[in-house]
């Protein structure tokens, strides 16, 4: 008979929480296999079978045991396991939980407390606090600060995610009459066979909210009770929505070719851009709590797919790319023989990155500013700022890495070269590169002509002198003040653009984009320039 022990690691540390069986009871193992998670309030701990044969669970999950117990046995003949099973009818209750003000709490939920300044006595329960504990006080905090937060997403903690404004769009706007939603469902393909004009205009006659400058490729359908398209909104060829209660999109977001978005109710920001074959719904994307949002900014790489079962929350400026996939519930073998049955939530905070081909899965979070690389498969959460890596994902350090001041200079500098550059390959005529007090050109193309130039400090910007055209300046500083006509101030560590101009200053702000720096006030949508 062997036996799996929960060892001590530490002379500080008695108890653990037994968080989760990997492996059914009465199931084979074998050496080495992972069959449960325990937590301590150090550590989140993978516990491994010491030999091969047939496990037997002496406590279930969320019992309290204390350390030096053993809490499986592995019976390795038929008679050691008619012996597991008299033992686990007879072995003592898991350990009585602690009261309250002890406070003990595992790992995750001391990190995910101390990260958001939570008291954990304001916890009432007995025993081990989880994350999940923690998780829920945040929810419930959330929900009081708003006033009564959108009970659509109640429960789900919303601290570092930015709802996109559409959320709160009053229900009267955009309400389609119902007799066109069922001409639509009676007769698709003969919609889709209508021009963009005459499809926007039927839309508009029957109640739906169309911004101006909406753009509807070849063969696209809606339909929703509900539909607010913003200004410049556009649809690739084929694309088809189809919604429940209600769609809407923010000025100037866009999809490529081949939109497949089905689910509830959907919320999309403004500025979002998505690429070719999306497909947001899949199975369950009927159910009551099918809600998707993504933020104002987002990226949607192509043939990226969205698993729509449960929420799926994508905070502003999220980068979900080419081929990754999002899911909110598995459906496999029976859940009472054992097997894995999940449906839950999925969160992507402000500023977060998927990478290619990655897959997060039910339950998960991903938090703010956090980058997980490609190929890597999500099966619990990933604190902000970090850079997970693997299947299944695991911090490897820190997403970012802030760079001196003089880096910062060289960088912005590098910018301006670099365009210089890049013009002059395409032929526009500009002028040498002067480097006197960091770097700047003219540009002399029939299509722009002005200044370009990057400079550490722009102390006054009242004070930038208008030259022939346009002036467009990069800055890491910028004081006070309105630039004068003629003049753009770019502030690339506020992200922010002072001022205004022409094509010009739409090509330096796509160079700006290009390296990740997306500037206020926007959205904005590149109209063509000199790149």
């Amino acid at each position: 008979m062997i036996e799996i022990i929960l060892t001590r690691e530490d002379a500080n540390t008695e108890f653990a929480l037994l968080t989760e069986w990997l492996v059914a009871d009465g199931a084979e193992v074998g050496r080495h296999d992972v069959v449960c998670v325990v937590e301590t309030t150090k550590a989140s701990l993978e516990i491994e079978a010491p030999g091969a044969g047939t496990l037997v669970h002496l406590y279930g999950e969320g019992a309290e045991v204390e350390l030096g117990e053993r809490i499986a046995l592995i019976a390795e003949s038929a008679e050691e396991l008619e012996q597991a099973r008299t033992t686990k009818a007879t072995v003592a209750a898991p350990v009585e939980a602690a009261a309250p003000t002890s406070r003990k709490a595992t790992k995750k939920a001391l990190e995910l407390a101390e990260r958001h300044g939570i008291d954990l006595d304001a916890i009432e329960k007995q025993g081990f606090i989880t994350e999940r504990d923690v998780e829920a006080l945040l929810a419930a905090e959330a929900v009081e600060a708003a006033g009564g937060a959108p009970s659509l997403l109640a429960g789900i903690a919303l601290e570092g995610v930015t709802l996109p404004a559409s959320f709160d769009t009053d229900e009267s706007v955009g309400v389609v009459d119902p007799a066109f939603l069922a001409s639509l469902d009676a007769d698709p393909d003969a919609f889709r066979a209508l021009s963009a004009g005459e499809k926007i205009a039927a839309y508009r006659d029957a109640g739906a909210a169309i911004g101006d400058g909406v753009a509807l490729g070849a063969g696209v359908l809606l339909a929703a009770p509900r539909i607010v398209l913003g200004d410049g909104v556009s649809l690739g060829d084929r694309a088809t929505v189809q919604c429940a209660e209600v769609v809407t999109m923010g000025d100037l977001t866009q999809f490529g070719a081949d939109l497949d978005l089905r689910c509830r109710r959907a919320y999309l920001g403004a500025g979002i851009w998505g690429g070719r074959s999306i497909r947001f719904g899949g199975g369950g994307h009927r159910d009551p709590w099918a809600i998707l949002t993504v933020g104002d900014l987002g990226f949607v790489g192509d043939e990226a797919f969205v698993n729509v079962c449960r929420p799926v929350l994508i905070g502003r400026e999220v980068f979900l790319t080419m081929r990754s996939i999002v899911v909110t519930h598995n459906v496999g073998h029976s859940v009472l023989e054992g097997f894995e049955n999940r449906f839950a939530p999925v969160v992507l905070e402000d500023r977060s990155q998927v990478g290619m081909g990655t897959v997060v899965y039910a339950g998960c979070r991903v938090g703010a500013e956090a980058i997980v690389a490609s190929n890597s498969y999500v099966v619990s959460d990933i604190p902000p700022g970090k850079l997970a890596i693997g299947v299944p994902a695991k911090v490897a350090g820190d997403a970012r890495h802030v760079p001196s001041r003089s880096r910062q200079v060289d960088l912005g500098r590098r910018m301006v070269e670099d365009l210089h550059e890049l013009l002059a390959l395409r032929g526009h005529a500009v002028s040498a590169l002067v480097t006197d007090e960091g770097a700047a050109f003219e540009v002399q193309a029939e299509e722009a002509r002005g200044l370009v130039a990057f400079r550490e400090r722009v102390g006054d910007l009242a004070s930038v002198a208008a030259g022939e055209g346009e002036t467009v300046v990069l800055t890491l500083d910028a004081g006070g003040g309105t630039p004068p006509d003629g003049v753009a101030v770019i502030d690339l560590l506020g992200r922010r653009l002072h001022g205004s101009g022409g094509v010009l200053l739409h090509t330096v702000r796509e160079l700006c984009r290009k390296r990740g720096i997306r500037l206020e006030p926007g959205p904005w949508r590149y109209p063509g320039g000199l790149v």
